[in-house]
């Protein structure tokens, strides 16, 4: 029994000495290529905090590491979009987020990374904007950033659709609220001279998105979301029309291009 009780002590003295050993060489590793291995496989596994620090070490390592200031910038974006950060933290780990990224990009100018990164940080924090002129700018910004992206892959369908989706997700729920106000009325929104705001404010921006999507069908023929995309842009679109014919030709152009969403395997649940 004694012996039995000498070998389980020694055994577990002998783990906590892997234990401890491990998380020395992880904590206190001047290796920046072992940090960033280690931050990346804590960042796949969503240990953020645990990441960042790492990311952060890295830094300390080699400040011009645009790989460790695009990692920090990614872990503290995630932290923020998980809902981990305090709200009274949350302004400065979106600036410290930026920050990073916007280093990692100078830092290396033809890697998309960064700047998708921070497209999709400033769109999450676009949606959470109270202040309606907020929310404006930081989905130009974020649209900016992908159009950046789009240059340096302009054969990317994928990308295509992203920046129309994105561009839908600034006028799209605009439009429906206003439609909203008045009930199950069929036809433009009656209200005139709320058409006409909601047209001057986001008419150039559904050209744009309706050109990118188409741009990512013709990229992609085999995708079914670019045309399901054009069809409820046009849908949104026939709503700030100004009159039942507009609105109507709009609404049958919307039909056809769901018809080929169909045809191409679409279904409905995406919607």
């Amino acid at each position: 029994m004694a012996n039995l009780v000498a070998q389980t002590m020694r055994g577990a003295l002998l783990f906590l000495a892997v234990v401890s050993a491990y998380g020395q060489t992880r904590s206190d590793s001047t290796d920046i290529n072992v940090l960033l291995r280690e931050a990346n496989a804590s960042l796949k596994q969503n240990r953020l905090h645990e990441a960042a620090e790492m990311f952060q070490k890295a830094i300390d390592l080699n400040p011009s590491s645009a790989k460790a200031h695009e990692g920090l910038g990614v872990a503290l974006s995630r932290e923020i979009m998980a809902d981990t950060v305090r709200p009274s933290n949350d302004v400065d780990t979106a600036e410290r987020a930026e920050n990073h990224l916007k280093q990692a990009s100078d830092l290396s100018p033809s890697e998309p990374g960064p700047l998708i990164e921070l497209s999709k940080l400033e769109a999450t924090l676009a949606e959470r904007a109270m202040d309606a002129n907020e929310r404006s700018d930081r989905y130009k910004n974020a649209q900016d950033l992908l159009r950046r992206v789009v240059d340096l892959q302009p054969g990317d369908a994928a990308l295509y659709l992203h920046l129309a989706n994105l561009e839908r997700d600034e006028f799209g729920p605009a439009i429906q609220r206003a439609r909203a106000r008045f009930g199950k009325n069929v036809g433009p929104i009656p209200d005139s001279d709320l058409r006409h705001t909601l047209r001057n404010q986001y008419g150039g921006l559904i050209r744009d998105a309706i050109a990118n999507a188409k741009r990512a069908s013709e990229l992609n023929g085999k995708s079914s979301r670019p045309l399901l995309l054009l069809s409820n842009i046009l849908r949104e679109r026939a709503l700030i029309r100004d009159t039942p014919e507009q609105y109507a030709a709009d609404m049958h152009s919307a039909d056809q291009w769901k018809l080929q969403f169909l045809a191409v395997g679409g279904h409905l649940d995406q919607q």
